[in-house]
């Protein structure tokens, strides 16, 4: 008896958005929760992309790094006194 062979495709599906939340609304707490924690991870995601995109936010990094390696910053700890 042969195997039978599976090919990969992408589905695209076009779900309206109200079609989504009401579909959302009947979910479980927990399965809510999972859903959730889905959507933080792919909204961090995506927001590292977005200012890894962004020239003005990576030469502030460059900036606040240079300075961090050279001592030039104050203990959180040092402030809140």
């Amino acid at each position: 008896m042969r195997a039978m062979e599976v090919n990969e495709r992408d589905i695209h599906l076009k779900v309206p958005f109200s079609a989504l939340t009401r579909l959302m609304e009947q979910l479980q707490p927990q399965d809510m929760l999972r859903l959730r924690q889905w959507l933080d991870e792919k909204l961090a995601e995506y927001e590292d992309e977005l200012m890894l995109a962004n020239a003005r936010i990576m030469a502030e990094i460059r900036e606040a790094r240079m300075e961090y390696e050279a001592g030039e910053y104050v203990k959180l700890d040092v402030c809140a006194h």
